[in-house]
């Protein structure tokens, strides 16, 4: 990494584990994706930690605190700045009141069959109320920061995420 870790850069991940693969394979399958395809999650910087580790939000089963080395184990990440424009403190706040939220399998599973389907198709089983996936997650802190997301922010993939902020 080139520059100082800040609160509110996005952590891309390459995990292992059978559902990591699945992700991946996921977006390999939309071409306009492939070249991302490597991240399978992804989180965001809300502490750098000082003396400390720097510190993500991140979901698992449910949103996380955790130190930025548990976001990828056996695995890999890099970091990218958050976008231009956007609220550093806004986005950060809004990560931390996101811990404790579910996960949304319901949004993975309308991806994937979004995925899966023609391109006029286009699934939504999300229910009503608070439930985010990781990429999601950073999306709608980016929101809060004043983000304009290029796709729906409760189902973008860490490969969208990946492609939105490549070259910042």
């Amino acid at each position: 990494m080139n520059r100082d870790l800040l609160p509110g850069d996005l952590v891309l991940a390459h995990s292992k584990g059978a559902f990591a693969v699945l992700i991946r394979f996921g977006q390999w399958l939309r071409p306009s994706w492939r070249p991302y395809k490597k991240w399978n999650h992804a989180a965001i910087v809300v502490d750098v930690g000082g003396m400390g580790a720097p510190l993500c939000v991140q979901m698992g089963r449910r949103g996380q605190l955790s130190p930025l080395s548990d976001v990828a184990p056996g695995g890999y990440v890099e970091i990218r700045p958050l976008p231009a424009g956007v609220d550093r403190t806004k986005a950060v706040h809004y990560a931390k009141e996101q811990i404790g939220v579910k996960y949304s399998v319901a949004a993975i599973f309308s991806i994937a069959l979004t995925l899966l389907t023609p391109k006029m198709f286009h699934f939504d089983f999300r229910r009503k109320g608070d439930s985010l996936i990781c990429s999601a997650l950073v999306a709608r802190c980016w929101e809060h920061g004043g983000w304009s997301c290029p796709t729906d922010p409760f189902q973008i993939t860490p490969a969208e995420l990946a492609k939105a902020t490549e070259g910042d």
